[in-house]
């Protein structure tokens, strides 16, 4: 009969553990996700393109100045590629409207 009771108590141990190392591995997981930017809907950035733009914005707001300058460049180089296809509309600011 002790032995049974031992075995039961082992067994409920065994399963709370294994229930904190899932919690565990979850808020660890929740916490490395990187956050998603949100661009303008004429910016039209998936996968690739998404990532370069954010890329080129973690480099323009580095406080060394040669990065910044290299999140310039890029930004100005992908803009001019886009820029140059034949499916590019020029959108009109809302405010402004030029």
């Amino acid at each position: 009969m002790n032995d049974l009771f031992l075995l039961e108590e082992f067994i409920r141990e065994a399963l709370l553990d294994e229930a904190r190392k899932k919690k565990s591995k979850t808020k660890k997981k929740k916490s490395r996700k990187k956050k998603k930017t949100n661009y303008p809907s004429q910016y039209k950035a998936k996968g690739k393109r998404r990532k370069d733009l954010d890329k080129a914005t973690r480099l323009a707001k580095s406080k060394d100045p040669a990065k910044r300058q290299a999140g310039y460049r890029k930004r100005e180089k992908m803009e001019k590629k886009e820029r140059s296809k034949k499916t590019f509309k020029n959108i009109p600011r809302h405010d402004s409207k030029k």
